[in-house]
């Protein structure tokens, strides 16, 4: 089996690398033809990949590409990890709607939606020049509309990916007083908009109503990627567990005045850590056993798409939370919406579980943002002004015309080298 991984100098491969080493012998014999436009950061992560291989054994060989087709060709499954213009035009992303008085956010928002404009016509390139038949396992950001616009407007098979559920299931369990091994929740809705009514610890249902009622809001504890005291918050109020970016959304102006006080933007605070990051890395692959460190997704983060290629590989049938068609398992959004839902994966892909209609509280912020994905992934497959436009306009954090305009204009100009479709 050939696996082809795009992006493969990203900081996250040395957590992708302990995801294989974690699925090793079921991989036996697989070939991971990695590729990247840095050349001097994919030299440092194969040969990393290949001295963490060796230490331990894993009968997995490495082949290193700067040249997309020669990876693509021959693999049955194309992982994509990649950030389209880097860090640097995530800073962007994040900073142009702030100036504004918006979020300015990498995955949600006005943040997300420049980013996708970026990610979309890579990815249709990717479609285009894999294998047929080849599964798309895409972590690429926005994972929601990347995935809704592959499906819709190319004939290649893609599974969207987004591991957060199980850091917001692993606070929840934190924050209600629960083990966090052998509880699961069953999150519904759209990658980075989902909900969980029901919790189970060890297959058995638990009353999250009733665990709400004693639950206790924190003071403090924020990070860059949650907020425990807002969502503690949120879910006594709306009776059922937020994920954790549902705090852009009703706590909007509050983080907007945050994030301005805070003076940097996420990217910035990350390209400060890189260099050290990315020597630590390259120090560890001078070494016979390397143990880089596992900032910057470093740790396990390539353990779950890992295990979704093991599960469509394997037939295995697993039950997983994925991005993918709705096909009514969501009963409040369309058909050929791509939903993140519980599913059974397995050699024919994804089939979503049902999971009846979206909690009434959250229903029409939800649809709004699905209007809004759609709207999104129509924009960045045709560089349609106009569609840009409309799908601002459409999504909740933007309440004004002139402001989606404003931030149209300067994303357009601003990413323009990386945006051929609205050239």
């Amino acid at each position: 089996m050939r696996i082809a991984i795009v992006g493969a100098g990203s900081g996250y491969m040395p957590g992708i690398v302990r995801g294989l080493l974690h699925r090793a012998d079921d991989l036996a014999g697989t070939e991971l033809a990695c590729y990247d436009i840095d050349a001097a950061h994919l030299d440092v992560m194969t040969r990393l990949a290949r001295r963490m291989f060796a230490a331990r054994g894993a009968a997995l060989t490495v082949s290193s590409h700067t040249a997309l087709k020669a990876a693509l060709d021959g693999a049955s499954y194309v992982f994509t990890t990649f950030r389209p213009g880097g860090l640097a035009a995530r800073h962007l992303d994040e900073s142009i709607p702030l100036k504004h008085g918006v979020v300015g956010q990498e995955t949600a928002g006005p943040g997300g939606f420049l980013m996708a404009l970026r990610s979309v016509p890579v990815l249709l390139d990717i479609a285009a020049k894999a294998d047929p038949g080849a599964w798309i396992v895409n972590y690429t950001n926005p994972t929601n509309v990347v995935t809704d616009a592959v499906a819709r407007h190319t004939n290649a098979r893609i599974i969207g990916l987004c591991d957060q559920f199980a850091g917001d299931t692993e606070m929840w369990a934190d924050l209600l007083g629960l083990p966090s091994d052998g509880l699961e929740a069953d999150w519904i809705g759209l990658n980075h908009a989902t909900w969980a009514q029901r919790l189970r610890l060890d297959g058995r249902e638990l009353d999250v109503p009733l665990l709400l009622d004693d639950l206790e809001v924190p003071g403090g504890g924020a990070t860059p990627w949650r907020d425990p005291s807002r969502m503690a918050e949120l879910a006594r109020a709306l009776g059922f567990l937020p994920n954790s970016y549902s705090k852009y959304y009703f706590f909007h102006d509050e983080v907007v005045a945050e994030l301005r006080a805070k003076g940097t933007t996420r990217a910035q605070d990350i390209l400060a850590m890189l260099p050290g990051y990315y020597a630590q890395v390259a120090a560890e692959a001078g070494k016979a056993d390397p143990d880089p460190s596992r900032e910057r997704g470093g740790g396990e983060h390539g353990e779950f798409a890992v295990d979704v290629i093991c599960a469509l590989a394997r037939d295995e049938g697993r039950r997983m939370i994925v991005n993918t068609r709705n096909d009514g398992a969501v009963a409040s959004l369309d058909a050929d919406a791509i939903v993140e839902v519980p599913s059974l994966v397995g050699r024919s892909g994804p089939v979503p579980l049902t999971m009846g209609p979206l909690p009434g509280q959250v229903r029409g912020l939800t649809q709004a943002i699905h209007a809004y994905e759609r709207l999104a992934s129509d924009a960045a497959v045709t560089g349609d002004r106009r569609t840009a436009l409309q799908a601002l306009m459409a999504h909740p954090f933007v309440r004004s015309k002139h402001t989606a305009e404003k931030i149209l204009d300067e994303g357009l100009a601003a990413h323009r080298d990386h945006l051929p479709q609205f050239a």
